[in-house]
């Protein structure tokens, strides 16, 4: 039976999000790649979707796991109304996406590679035909999950700065120029 969103958060969907409070990163990271739209309220949803510790595969990974296709032609208005808070959470996510909140990990790649290449060949065909879906995703944000080149994007700590030393020539003129 699909959830049925009565646009206040359940009893339910406080309890579920206490749980995943308590989730470490790595397994907050790998329950989203396992919800599908049966699975995943748009309370759940949102809260994994603003985590700053969540990848860009698994982000997208979250998106194609929702199924958006059925309303991605659809107007707003016409989306049946136990949907509406789960399309605007995947507005929010899609939003995420293309603003770059999520950075690419090498070691977690997108889950459905072939899914979201589609949806993204089918992106391109609604420009061509002039058609717009609901949710267009930047090709260049995308990229580093759907093609063959891999790019880690994974924030590091900076390295300290070696004291500049002078080389041969500034150790030998700088003396007779003081």
């Amino acid at each position: 039976m699909p959830h049925r969103d009565t646009g206040f958060q359940s009893g339910r969907d406080a309890e579920i999000l206490d749980m995943l409070k308590a989730l470490s990163p790595v397994e907050l990271r790998e329950l989203a790649r396992k919800l599908d739209r049966s699975t995943m309220t748009p309370a759940v949803l949102s809260w994994i979707s603003a985590q700053r510790n969540l990848d860009l595969g698994t982000a997208m990974t979250m998106f194609i796991n929702a199924d958006p296709e059925t309303f991605n032609h659809m107007a707003k208005d016409d989306v049946p109304e136990q949907y509406r808070r789960l399309c605007a959470s995947l507005d929010a996510l899609c939003q995420r996406i293309n603003c770059g909140y999520y950075l690419p990990d090498p070691e977690r790649p997108l889950d459905k590679v072939r899914d979201f290449a589609l949806w993204m060949r089918r992106q391109e065909a609604d420009e061509r035909s002039r058609e717009k879906g609901r949710w267009i995703f930047n090709p260049v944000t995308v990229a580093p999950m759907i093609s063959d080149i891999r790019f880690d994007g994974r924030r590091r700590k900076a390295k300290p700065a070696r004291p500049e030393r002078p080389g041969l020539f500034r150790k030998v003129i700088s003396p007779l120029m003081a």
